[in-house]
């Protein structure tokens, strides 16, 4: 079965990227969007396999979008994807055990973090 993932970053080319990338792998891309706000709206409605998510963001940080999905569902399967590669940021993401792929990413190294 195909896996699905939303894809969540403020910019609309990494979104588009994504995606294209996403499918031509095989996995579904459930949804997308640019914001915190919009990453709990997606992963309600469409509960994906797997969250993509940028961590510096409008309108609901990336933090702030991954604790509500975490009280949504404590077990959902969240990678963020961003150029803030400082220490706290990585503390912050390692206490809430989210796996962090660095911008510029490789795209085979996204693929193996979705299917590990």
């Amino acid at each position: 079965m195909k896996r699905s993932v939303i894809v969540i970053d403020d910019d609309e080319d990494t979104v588009r990227l994504f995606g294209e990338f996403l499918e031509e792998r095989g996995i579904k891309v459930a949804g997308s969007g640019y914001d915190g706000i919009t990453a709990i709206k997606l992963y309600k409605e469409k509960t994906p396999d797997v969250v993509l998510i940028d961590i510096m963001m409008p309108n609901g940080s990336g933090f702030y979008a991954i604790k509500k999905i975490q009280e949504i569902n404590s077990n959902a399967k969240i990678i963020a994807v961003s150029g803030d590669g400082s220490y706290s940021t990585e503390e912050k993401l390692e206490k809430l055990s989210i796996p962090l792929i660095r911008k510029p990413f490789n795209m085979e190294q996204i693929i193996s973090v979705i299917n590990d």
